[in-house]
């Protein structure tokens, strides 16, 4: 018994530690029933239910994602979204966070989403973050997981990571030295459990969660777009679940950006890497299709990603993208990471008791990084990059390690400019 207390804690504290902020909501909101979701319920053998296609326009009669002719299938560009009106921010509150409250975004208990805004009068450049914190895909980790199940009461305190508030790393205006002090930033906190990736809404311990991140998404840029549409440059980022975020959502949204006449966006991930099989079990990468609806999301134009691993979305990316310019950022060693990918190839128990090396996520990062070297035909024009460095923590790019940390800065700078940059892999 007291072994089964000490997993438990260790497994909600490892969790939390995956990018939540300091300062997270109290208890849940019931769910609620707006209309926003006009499916129909169906239940699955695993005794769960499908949302059945996207929220916003169900459709019992929607094709399969196999299908030859679904022009997300056969690489053609996304149909541009329905725009809404644009954003806008009051002169006073330039500077300042401002959150955005969207009815029609949705958290792991059904209570209303949004996002934050730090607008800027310095620039047009844009930065879209995406935020890490836990995971939910079954009954441990959706209880323990540490994956906010709503934004709270007062979002800007409760929803967004304490360094987000206090604008450090990328976020810092302040320090000369940083490429992206002058941007726009657009904040999207975690709180559907599912990476920002799923659309699904699954009945299990008697409760109903919103698997609906991808959708989320899909709403926010209808309002972001418009009012980027003459941006300077546009920078995709996420850290932790929001890095496997971003990956998986940047075909959705660079379309759109696309569609009003920008150049593919840059790409950053920080630490939220796919690396291949073996070292993410195809066993863990099914777990996460079927509870989180992937079919209906990546699926949509990333079919090897179900045959071969969830990697091939960056060759996906790069291939709807032509001239994207990516990166991955993260540690050797990550101790959340680690953990995660335990949790999905053995069990949760397993991440506790017997995580996976050190040196088995240095090798499996290390194999991703050949494997997208050995695609750079198939990437190209196209450009992905690496920067890995020894430790264990968890995250960089919006934190002061940005700046601490040597060579990362340098390296995004590379990203950022005119050309080839290189890979750092020690």
């Amino acid at each position: 018994m007291k072994r089964h207390w000490i997993y438990y804690a260790l497994l909600s504290l490892v969790f939390a530690a995956g990018g939540c902020g300091d300062d997270t909501a109290e208890g849940d909101t019931p769910g609620q029933d707006t209309g926003y979701f006009d499916v129909e319920e169906t239940t699955d053998t695993d005794g769960q239910h499908d949302s059945g296609s996207s929220p916003d326009d169900a459709n019992e009669d929607a094709e399969s994602p196999e299908d030859a002719d679904d022009p997300q299938d056969t690489g053609e560009p996304l149909p541009p979204p329905d725009f809404g009106e644009p954003l806008e921010v009051a002169e006073e509150e330039l500077g300042q966070w401002v959150w955005i409250s969207m009815p029609e975004m949705r958290c792991t208990d059904g209570s209303e989403g949004g996002f934050a805004v730090n607008f800027t009068d310095a620039s047009r450049d844009l930065v879209i973050y995406l935020q890490g914190g836990g995971i939910c895909y079954d009954t441990a980790t959706c209880s323990l997981g540490g994956a906010p199940k709503n934004v709270g009461d007062d979002p800007l305190r409760t929803a967004l990571d304490r360094p987000v508030r206090e604008q450090r790393g990328f976020f810092d205006r302040e320090n000369p030295a940083n490429p992206l002090r002058d941007s726009n930033f657009v904040v999207v906190p975690h709180c559907t459990g599912d990476h920002h990736t799923g659309n699904r809404l699954v009945d299990a311990d008697s409760t109903t969660y919103h698997h609906v991140g991808y959708t989320n998404i899909t709403r926010m840029l209808e309002r972001v777009v418009p009012s980027f549409a003459d941006a300077n440059r546009v920078v995709l980022a996420g850290f932790s679940a929001g890095g496997v975020g971003i990956s998986a959502n940047y075909h959705q949204l660079a379309s759109a950006f696309e569609s009003v006449g920008q150049p593919s966006p840059y790409l950053m991930i920080d630490a939220g890497p796919f690396v291949r099989p073996p070292h993410l079990k195809e066993s863990g990468q099914q777990t996460l299709r079927e509870r989180w609806g992937l079919d209906d999301t990546i699926g949509t134009f990333c079919q090897d990603c179900f045959t071969s691993g969830y990697h091939e979305i960056y060759k996906a990316n790069a291939r709807l993208h032509p001239g994207m310019r990516a990166s991955l950022v993260t540690t050797y060693e990550d101790d959340v990471i680690r953990f995660l990918y335990t949790a999905l190839n053995e069990g949760p128990a397993a991440a506790v008791l017997n995580k996976m090396s050190g040196e088995a996520l240095r090798a499996g990062l290390q194999d991703l990084a050949d494997w997208v070297e050995s695609q750079e035909e198939a990437i190209a024009p196209g450009k992905f990059r690496f920067f890995y460095y020894g430790g264990t923590g968890h995250g960089t790019l919006h934190v002061d390690g940005f700046y601490t940390t040597p060579g990362v800065l340098e390296f995004i700078e590379g990203q950022l400019g005119e050309g080839d940059w290189a890979s750092v892999r020690p």
